[in-house]
């Protein structure tokens, strides 16, 4: 289980309340983050937990987490171990592997379903690219925590790549260096094996022009999954931006009101 230390406390504009956290993960590795939150939240509210893909870090999401707050819903960013150059959590890209970033992912988890504005019974989670293929697999790992789970286009590819570079001996993907312990785990990962044993409800959205993980990806998770819905966005790539991005959120937000027991309109009559 992560333990966790609120280090700061701040109010942001637009009657948001922003708090920057560290958790310790059972590796002892510190992972470190933002929480946004309604200013005037009461009771226990739903919390979203959105995970950055691979090379990122949350501080390119924070507009999202400013979104969800004004909705009503907490949101929680924070960096993987080594998931990114830039990440302010500990531990180097070479040793990242996705079994890393699902331990890094289920100690937030654990620490954030005991935080006392949060209801443990409406935990979400979204993931884009790489984000989400983690956000799926520990999903199914702990199908009974997880309210509903969002994905931007997941990266469900990722074994088929990490099989091709061990057998081309590349280690860069998109001038980002792997280290080998990550391919030879991933390359054995039996994605949409896997995945079903997520039973709750999912949202997948995905760019029709993304051609670093094609939709199909997720076309052919519809049959995976018990419940699931895929949106298509026309004009989008691999990852979204501008009207995309705010439609991508919006998205995300209806199904998890639809999902949970958030109130319909939030202070600013949305």
């Amino acid at each position: 289980m992560g333990k966790g230390v609120r280090v700061t406390e701040r109010l942001e504009k637009n009657k948001i309340r922003v708090e920057e956290l560290e958790i310790k993960g059972e590796d002892g590795k510190r992972i470190r983050g933002q929480l946004y939150l309604p200013e005037k939240a009461g009771g226990k509210l739903p919390l979203v937990i959105f995970c950055h893909g691979l090379g990122s870090c949350f501080r390119e999401l924070l507009h999202h987490g400013e979104g969800f707050a004004r909705a009503g819903i907490c949101c929680l960013l924070f960096d993987f171990c080594g998931g990114g150059p830039a990440s302010l959590s500990d531990g180097a890209m070479e040793e990242m592997t996705l079994r890393s970033e699902c331990e890094d992912l289920k100690a937030v988890i654990s620490w954030a379903g005991n935080l006392d504005y949060v209801d443990p019974g409406q935990i979400f989670l979204q993931g884009e690219s790489m984000g989400g293929l983690v956000s799926a697999l520990v999903a199914a790992e702990i199908s009974e925590v997880v309210r509903a789970l969002v994905l931007w286009y997941p990266a469900f590819g990722i074994p088929e790549g990490a099989a091709r570079r061990l057998r081309t001996g590349e280690r860069e993907f998109f001038e980002i260096s792997l280290g080998e312990a990550f391919d030879l785990e991933a390359q054995g990962l039996d994605v949409y094996g896997t995945i079903p044993a997520y039973r709750g409800s999912v949202l997948m959205i995905h760019g029709k022009k993304d051609y670093i993980v094609p939709p199909g990806f997720s076309r052919r998770a519809l049959s995976a999954y018990r419940e699931a819905r895929l949106i298509v966005l026309p004009g989008a790539g691999h990852g979204f931006d501008g009207a995309d991005s705010s439609a991508a959120r919006e998205y995300s937000i209806s199904f998890i009101r639809q999902e949970g027991a958030v109130c319909e309109k939030d202070e600013w009559g949305r």
